[in-house]
């Protein structure tokens, strides 16, 4: 019996190939507690299971879904296999865990339903990454893409909406819509040819809607944060990104990392490689970000190098096409007179006075995140001295507001200033 994921492909006549290397590339095995731990793109970067807190049955179950994804395994081969080697381990059924942020025991359960939702968001999620794949790759003969949800009864309103929506393959719409859209999401898309959208009529016979529907986001509250988000409205919290194009820069930061690696001294390389960098979660490890921000300070007059911290997500770069600003193929990263400008202005005691609390070393070292997740405005003025467009933007983290301030370069995007305060002062 094919898996599930497997069906997926052949219904697309799809080789599963594309869909098993994003699984593979999701070869950082993190441990969270919550779903929300790993945010949209960053799940292309890294494999998790919420509250499992072993990262030798974390590599079990990912080889598990890889197994089922290249055709081995069956769904309900998965489940077996799966329940087994939990119960093995005395994780099925109920498990009390230590929340690491609350320091509070929760009780989390493993059961059936458990992993068939495990099972089902990797599969679909790794079909969603290899079609892109292979929709990318056929651009020009199929130049279009076509929404399509299953027209039963369990098809979420919101998603019924996008039924037939027939938009360039570029269009910002793909950036946040493809599927699957949601926890259980069904709906997928085909491409489609100029002749089939000349045509306008779908092989069942309803007209294609060609107009780009509206993009309408909302704030939700990570309660486990305090983080206030934008999501657009139709689509789970946490689903709201393009798995392809999540997957394709993390291949891209992966070959980038391995450059690196080569070019590097034999021992650097290596201990490049015991401490992870080779798992390129990003070109920078927080360290070396951390480390370039204390050099940056101590030696003033010595200006470093820039230092990258990573892609641009899609939900930042939509942003800031709202804006009129194009993100499109930049890095973020760290430039020395930004870090410096930034502790001279922010990062003193004597901030306290203005409301604000002093900026580490830690926070510039976590930009690229913070940017990612911030909601963006032009700067005031929108435009620097040098040409390069400016930027602002707020996020709300663990009950602290941060500001930042950026320049958009013509490779990269680097930090202005940044300052932060407590919510509500």
């Amino acid at each position: 019996m094919a898996s599930a994921a497997q069906e997926f492909a052949d219904l697309q006549k799809l080789p599963p190939a594309e869909a098993i290397a994003y699984l593979q590339r999701r070869s950082p095995l993190t441990k969270t507690f919550a779903w929300q731990d790993l945010w949209e793109d960053e799940h292309a970067q890294q494999f998790t299971v919420s509250r499992l807190a072993r990262l030798d049955l974390l590599q079990d179950i990912r080889d598990l879904i890889s197994r089922s994804v290249e055709g081995d395994l069956s769904r309900r081969d998965f489940m077996r296999n799966a329940e087994e080697l939990l119960a093995k381990a005395g994780w099925w059924g109920e498990k009390t865990v230590v929340d690491p942020l609350t320091k509070r025991e929760v009780v989390t359960t493993f059961d059936p339903a458990r992993l068939k939702l495990i099972y089902d968001t990797n599969t679909r999620m790794a079909y969603a990454a290899g079609q892109w794949e292979r929709i990318e790759r056929n651009q020009k003969t199929h130049p279009f893409l076509r929404y399509i949800t299953k027209r039963d009864e369990r098809v979420r309103a919101s998603h019924r909406a996008w039924n037939g929506v027939t938009l360039p393959v570029d269009d910002p719409f793909w950036l946040t819509h493809l599927p699957p859209n949601g926890w259980r999401c069904r709906c997928r898309v085909v491409a489609v040819s100029q002749r089939e959208y000349d045509q306008g009529i779908t092989p069942t016979g309803e007209p294609m809607n060609k107009v780009a529907p509206e993009v309408p986001m909302r704030e939700w509250l990570d309660k486990r944060t305090g983080e206030i988000k934008l999501v657009p409205i139709g689509i789970d919290p946490g689903f709201g990104y393009n798995v392809g194009i999540a997957s394709a820069r993390a291949a891209s930061l992966e070959e980038i990392v391995a450059d690196r690696l080569t070019k590097a001294a034999p021992d650097l390389a290596r201990t490049a490689r015991d401490r992870g960098m080779a798992q390129w979660h990003t070109p920078a490890q927080a360290t070396d970000a951390v480390e370039f921000v204390k050099r940056s300070a101590a030696t003033p007059q010595a200006k470093q190098p820039l230092q990258v911290l990573g892609t641009v997500s899609p939900m930042a770069t939509q942003r800031a096409q709202a804006l009129g600003v194009d993100l499109t193929g930049r890095m973020v990263a760290l430039e020395h007179d930004g870090v410096l400008h930034t502790l001279k202005s922010h990062g003193k005691p004597s901030e306290a006075l203005r409301g604000q609390i002093p900026v580490t070393a830690e926070d510039l070292a976590r930009f690229r995140d913070l940017f990612n997740r911030a909601k963006l405005a032009l700067g005031d003025p929108p435009t620097a001295k040098d040409g390069s467009k400016v930027l602002k933007g707020e996020v709300i983290l663990g009950g602290i507001v941060y500001h930042l301030a950026v320049r958009v370069r013509r490779k990269h995007i680097v930090p202005f200033t940044m300052f932060k305060r407590p919510v509500g002062k």
